[in-house]
Parts: C-alpha cells; sequence; structure tokens
C-alpha cells in the first residue's frame, strides 16, 4: 500500500514536479488545441460570412429561377472555390429549398433560419443570409414579382478535421516524451534544488557540541539561510547549556574535595586512637567508602577537564607506545595475582598529540577493566599497531572475560552505567561507571574512535584509534603511572 508519509524528501518532490508538470502540460495542451481548433472555425466563419456577402451581391441581382447558363456558371464557381468546397442553397419562408447549387448535400429540413449567425448542422458549418428573389415569368423573361428567401451558404468541416489531425500528430510525440523525459529530468532537478539542504544536513552531521564550529550560511535570506541560523542558534544554547552544567558539575567536585580530605583525616585519627575491635571495624569501611567518594570525585573532575580538552587543555607530542608498554608492565603482577596472563603480542611505535595524564588514563582504564573481569585462567592481550600508511594509532585489547550483552553494549560510554550481565557482585570491585565515559570524551576530543566488541562469556575486544603525530619535534616520555585516576569498573 503506498504511503505518502514512508516517502523521502526526495521522492516526493520529485513527484511533485512530475505531476505537475503533467498536469500543467495536460492544461497547456487542451487550452491550445481548443485556440487551434477556434481559430481554424473562425477562419471557416469569416470565409463563409466574405463569400455569403460575395454571393448574396451577385444573386440579389440574378432573376430567378436560373436558366441552365445560370446554374452551370454558379456551380463552376463554387467547385473551383480556392479554399474549401462551397455549396449554397436558396430556400423559401417555408423552408423548401428553391435551388441548391451542385456541390451541397440534401436538404437539412426545417432549420432555424431566422437570423444570419453561423450554425453547425452535422459534418457542416453553414451561414444563412436573407434575399430578396426577382421572378420572372418564363414565356416573355419579364420580372413579374419579388419573394423572399434565404440564402445558405455553407461547407464541409473537412478542413478542420484535417488541420485537427495534423495538430494531433504533432502533440502525441510530446505527449509520449514528457511522460518519458520528465520523471528522470524532475529527479535531477530534485536533486540539484535540494543540494543546499544535504549540503547544510552534512555540515550538521560533522559538527561537535564540544567544538567551536557553526554551520555555514548562505546569506541570501532563503528558507536554507533560516534553517542554519535556527541550527546555529540551537547548537549556541545546547553548548551554553552543557557549559553551564559542566562548570556546577566541576565546582561542586572542587567544594567536595575540602570536606572529604578532612573527614578522612578525622577517621584516620580516630582510627588509630581507637581501642574497641568494632569501632575499628567500622572505620575501616567509613574509610573505605571515603575512598571511593575520594575516587568518584576525582573522577568527576577529570571528565570535566577531558570536555573541554578540545579547545584549551594541554597538548604535547606523547610517546603512547612507551606508555601502554609500561602500563602493561605495571598491571601484569596484578594480573598475574588474579591468574590471568596479561602479555604484549607487537607494541609498534606511535607518537600522538594530546595530554599525556589522558592517554595514560585510556590504557590504565581498559587494562583494569580487562584484568577484573576476566576469570582465572583467562588472557589477555594488548597491541599498538601503526595503520593506514602510518598515520593511524590502533590500540586493541582482547581479554577472554565475562563479556558484555548486545543491549549494554549501546550504552557503554554513558555516565555512571555499569553492565550488570555476567558479573558477579561479590567478587567483582565497585566501580563509578564514569571511566569509559571519560575514555570516550578523551579519544572524541583527540579526533580519534573508540569500539567494543563483545559477547557474553567469550570475551571483549575493546579498540581504540587516535591519530598519530608525524611532526618531527621531539618525543616526550610521559610515562609515569598514575593509578589514583582508575575507575575500578566500566
Amino acid at each position: 500500500m503506498f504511503r505518502w508519509r514512508t516517502l523521502t524528501l526526495k521522492t516526493k518532490t520529485a513527484l511533485i514536479l512530475t505531476i505537475s508538470t503533467w498536469v500543467s502540460a495536460a492544461l497547456i495542451g487542451l487550452a491550445s488545441r481548443s485556440a487551434f481548433q477556434y481559430l481554424v472555425h473562425r477562419y471557416i466563419d469569416i470565409e463563409l460570412t466574405d463569400d455569403s456577402r460575395d454571393f448574396y451581391t451577385i444573386l440579389h441581382k440574378e432573376r430567378f429561377p436560373f436558366t441552365e447558363a445560370q446554374i452551370s456558371r454558379w456551380n463552376r464557381r463554387l467547385a473551383i472555390h480556392p479554399t474549401h468546397r462551397i455549396f449554397v442553397h436558396v430556400i423559401d419562408q417555408e423552408g423548401k429549398a428553391l435551388w441548391s447549387s451542385i456541390t451541397a448535400p440534401p436538404p437539412f429540413g426545417k432549420l432555424n433560419i431566422g437570423n444570419d449567425s453561423h450554425q453547425t448542422i452535422g459534418q457542416f458549418r453553414v451561414v444563412h443570409q436573407p434575399i430578396e428573389l426577382r421572378l420572372v415569368d418564363a414565356e416573355t423573361k419579364k420580372e413579374v414579382s419579388r419573394k423572399g428567401a434565404t440564402m445558405q451558404v455553407g461547407c464541409a468541416m473537412d478542413l478542420a478535421k484535417t488541420a485537427m489531425r495534423e495538430l494531433d500528430k504533432w502533440i502525441l510525440p510530446v505527449v509520449v516524451w514528457l511522460l518519458v523525459v520528465v520523471p528522470p529530468l524532475a529527479w535531477l532537478i530534485t536533486g540539484w534544488l535540494l543540494l543546499p539542504l544535504r549540503q547544510l544536513t552534512r555540515e550538521t552531521d560533522a559538527v561537535q557540541i564540544h567544538e567551536d564550529r557553526w554551520i555555514s550560511r548562505s546569506l541570501n535570506g532563503d528558507d536554507i539561510d533560516r534553517l542554519a541560523i535556527t541550527v546555529n542558534g540551537l547548537l549556541q544554547r545546547t553548548r551554553e547549556s552543557i557549559q553551564l552544567n559542566e562548570d556546577w558539575l566541576a565546582n561542586a567536585a572542587h567544594q567536595l574535595r575540602g570536606p572529604l580530605a578532612a573527614i578522612m583525616s578525622n577517621i584516620e585519627v580516630c582510627a588509630d586512637r581507637a581501642k574497641d575491635p568494632k569501632a575499628v571495624q567500622m572505620l575501616e569501611k567509613v574509610t573505605v567508602e571515603c575512598n571511593y567518594l575520594k575516587k568518584i570525585v576525582n573522577q568527576l573532575l577529570l571528565l570535566g577537564e577531558t570536555k573541554s580538552d578540545c579547545k584549551e587543555s594541554m597538548r604535547v607530542q606523547v610517546a603512547w607506545d612507551r606508555q601502554v608498554q609500561q602500563a602493561v608492565d605495571f598491571f601484569e603482577a596484578l594480573a598475574e595475582e588474579k591468574g590471568v596472563l596479561l602479555r604484549s603480542s607487537q607494541i609498534d611505535s606511535a607518537a600522538v598529540q594530546g595530554n599525556p595524564d589522558h592517554l595514560r588514563f585510556i590504557i590504565q582504564n581498559v587494562l583494569d577493566n580487562a584484568i577484573k573481569y576476566t576469570s582465572e585462567g583467562g588472557t589477555i592481550d594488548v597491541e599498538l599497531r601503526a595503520e593506514k600508511d602510518g598515520k593511524e594509532a590502533v590500540l586493541r585489547v582482547q581479554d577472554t572475560g565475562i563479556g558484555i550483552s548486545q543491549e549494554d553494549q549501546k550504552r557503554i560510554g554513558q555516565r555512571f552505567f555499569r553492565s550488570n550481565s555476567g558479573r558477579n557482585s561479590a567478587e567483582t570491585p565497585r566501580g563509578s561507571g564514569l571511566g569509559l565515559s571519560i575514555v570516550l570524551n578523551i579519544v572524541q576530543s583527540m579526533q580519534g574512535s573508540f569500539q567494543i566488541s563483545s559477547e557474553l562469556g567469550r570475551g571483549t575486544l575493546v579498540t581504540v584509534r587516535l591519530p598519530l603525530d608525524t611532526s618531527t619535534t621531539q618525543i616526550l616520555d610521559h610515562g609515569v603511572i598514575d593509578h589514583g585516576v582508575l575507575d575500578h569498573g566500566d
């Protein structure tokens, strides 16, 4: 079933343009055909009027009834008419034919001949002209009286039919041409008309919220230009709202750090002085929760920092291969303690432009999650390759852990989201759900890409792609491991 709403804008526009062209062409064709037919009939009427006047001028001087010589002369005159074959009927007041030319059709019967207007009778066009006949005596050849009658001058409509047939011969190819050519031509024209809209769509898709980019305007005041203004206004309001939220988040995190540090200091003092074992145990639990809260605060601050990284964060050339290798060496002991084999198959030289702390966080968070969700006896493979003709550094971390369901994979990177598929909450350390969100922000700020491919019970493959820095500046070795900002979970 045809449903208009399911069609694309280009298809709708092409259909409307095609149908409009066909309807317009049909109306123009019908109007032109009618006008041509009117002109042909008008031409015939003018000819009939002129001929009737000429015949009247001659006939009202003639005597009636006609002699054989008169009849022969009139028939010759009518038979050799230059335009079309004319006929003449002379009709009395009762409608009876008094005389008819040899070219005339049979009498038409009783007619309305009270006026001299043009009429169409069957296949003929006629005009009536009142006339007074001069009657003569057959023996004496003298005029004896006058009699009122009507002269009917007409012709067959063969000329009009022939002209219309010739016109139809021209119209038919044009109709076929319009039926065949208009649809593809309308499709091409529609594509050309929608080109500014497609360009606006591409620009909108390319604009990132965190970038200081705007949709270019045509400045001609048309609908596309007004749409660009609307989109730019929406971008401005969205960026302002996001900035307000990020500022509030950063300010709140900063405000929490001071009281949290004071609480932890007092708890440590109380723990040292406490003598009751149960009280000591409770203070240790409070310390664990405070450390967890401190980790969340630190990650919130880091998240706010990565949000502004694309605008004004420190960017230097970093030997990312060294950071990856040092992270593998650092986490090797943690993996071995859990009974997991952590190995690096290939680490290519890779220099990237970015914040050293942020780059270090990427590999630390990915490795920490891989170890955390891989059971004893599992393996974790790490590789860093330079691909696409040395223009891209690709980090792959493949584990044989519990995996992530397809439904949860769609929400990876959302703030505070933690996948519960396949995990044992009693054995898995608690996380904040901010780690991968921070990783995504870092990768996006560096114009890279982040991808997770996973299957429940079979493991997870994390792929991070970052553009390589091919400049010849000195590579800085920012490889110090800082485990304090890790999100021990997601």
